[in-house]
């Protein structure tokens, strides 16, 4: 799917990630262009950061540029991959009342919005990198559901990212159709979640079939889980953590209390694009019946005689 040049036009001013209203630009000098690289809009120089002496002009200027990606980023959510924005969350459409898989999507805390692992990573090395649009394309080109939290925004005055986890379980994603969610948690969004797993034990492991956590900071030494919570995450998690060996090669922990793997990098920003691949080969695992067979998933359609019909594709649904 081919991304859109430019953003449109910020008008007047905007609530910033520190609480102050930014101004940017009328015409901000860069522009992604379609495969999602920042460039200067004269000079096709691709954007690059660069410190001054002043921190007070790096904070405007980081400020400036968080406002941009986010704002280019949240168009492509709605206007190419059809996302709804909904309470401080973006979903797709009717994905609550659908049958399909869900990916429900939980990202690390600080400046980050919704749809985006990391604004610098968008920045300086594009939308394919530090955005989650390729985990939301892929989800939806094979029929399934996707939620994509806000954690750092939420709905309430002085909401945590852990209430905000809660609320939006409580409200959307426990009511929803489907039972066969699966989860990738980045960073601190892993300890917001594995909170939920200790809150909401009984709801979380009949409903959530898989959680992939990247470079996560959940901690079950640290965190409350009972005996099945501990169970569940051995049993249905995988942790990939920053690593210099090849991905997917084995990393011991006693702490893990799961399938601890190398996310075959060592940046944090970097962790949820490398891992992508192993992270649906994962879900695939997990969904799929045993033994694995050729690939087929699950949809709305059915056979004349009742039975729902495979759909061929690639994806969390599809075969080891």
């Amino acid at each position: 799917m081919e991304l859109m040049v430019d953003t449109a036009q910020t008008q007047g001013q905007t609530q910033s990630q520190g609480g102050q209203a930014v101004s940017p630009p009328s015409i901000f000098p860069y522009r992604f262009t379609s495969d999602g690289r920042l460039c200067h809009r004269v000079t096709q120089e691709p954007f690059m950061f660069q410190r001054g002496c002043d921190p007070d002009v790096t904070q405007r200027e980081d400020q400036a540029l968080c406002l941009h990606v986010t704002q280019h980023v949240h168009s492509l959510l709605e206007e190419q991959l059809h996302l709804v924005s909904q309470g401080y969350v973006y979903l797709s459409p009717g994905a609550l009342e659908s049958p399909a898989n869900l990916l429900v999507v939980v990202q690390d805390r600080g400046t980050v919005r919704c749809g985006l692992w990391s604004w610098r990573a968008a920045a300086s090395e594009g939308l394919e990198r530090g955005s989650m649009i390729p985990y939301v394309r892929r989800v939806l080109e094979e029929g399934s559901s996707v939620l994509l939290m806000n954690p750092n925004q939420g709905g309430g005055a002085g909401e945590t990212p852990e209430e905000h986890v809660h609320r939006v379980w409580d409200l959307m994603v426990s009511r929803c159709v489907s039972r066969r969610v699966v989860v990738v948690a980045h960073g601190y969004g892993g300890l917001a979640f594995v909170d939920l797993l200790c809150r909401r034990p009984q709801q979380v492991v009949t409903q959530v079939w898989a959680a992939a956590f990247l470079d996560s900071s959940h901690s079950l030494w640290h965190q409350p889980l009972d005996a099945a919570g501990r169970e569940w995450l051995r049993t249905r998690s995988r942790r990939w953590v920053l690593s210099s060996k090849p991905l997917n090669q084995p990393v011991g922990s006693l702490k893990a209390g799961c399938p601890q793997m190398s996310a075959g990098t060592q940046s944090h920003d970097a962790a949820p694009s490398v891992c992508m691949e192993s992270v649906f080969r994962f879900f695939s695992k997990t969904l799929s019946p045993k033994p694995p067979t050729t690939f087929s998933m699950v949809t709305r359609s059915r056979g004349t005689a009742g039975q729902i019909r495979p759909h061929s594709g690639r994806g969390i649904t599809g075969p080891y």
